[in-house]
């Protein structure tokens, strides 16, 4: 019977599902409006949740291009941009996870406004020109936002491991191993 419980408790926790966002109307009562309100500024929950995407998403663009002005040199820059990054997800991890651990929406994805796609291309150009090989500039660059996300991802959730290095030791880890020229 444990073993048969066991089966089908983790059946049912290891299916993919959608994070239950607010209703409209729980959205409207904790922000102190009438429940009609929210409708007068968005047509839909999607509406208002593109919003709230939009909106996390402009933040983290922010800060990195931020942090890549302040720098000097494409190493500099590189690090500049994967420490940002990292800093944003650890101070904003309910915004981290909204914008890049809840799945996709299909018609967002259809309709083509997924905010945040233009950032790996804004970085690329401005890290894979010093690469010396172009084309695996994107390779690159993607593989660099796969690693920094699952060191983000973890230590967001994995806050009782004894880490051994700290967050900005590991970057530059990781910097170290994807940039090379």
């Amino acid at each position: 019977m444990d073993a048969r419980l066991i089966s089908v408790a983790e059946e049912l926790l290891t299916n993919p599902r959608d994070v239950k966002r607010p209703t409209m109307r729980e959205i409207a009562a904790a922000a102190g409006v009438a429940p009609g309100a929210a409708y007068r500024h968005f047509d839909s929950q999607d509406d208002l949740f593109f919003a709230v995407i939009t909106h996390l998403f402009a933040d983290l663009e922010s800060h990195l291009f931020a942090a890549a002005s302040e720098s000097k040199g494409f190493r500099d820059t590189a690090r500049a941009i994967a420490q940002a990054y990292v800093a944003w997800g650890m101070n904003n991890p309910g915004g981290y996870q909204l914008i890049f651990e809840v799945t996709d929406d299909e018609e967002l994805l259809k309709s083509g406004k997924r905010p945040g796609l233009s950032m790996l291309e804004q970085i690329e150009k401005m890290i894979s020109p010093r690469l010396r090989l172009p084309k695996k500039g994107a390779a690159r660059v993607t593989a660099l936002w796969v690693a920094l996300h699952g060191l983000v991802s973890l230590r967001i959730h994995k806050t009782g491991m004894p880490w051994q290095t700290t967050i900005e030791q590991d970057v530059d880890t990781l910097l170290k191993a994807l940039l090379r020229p």
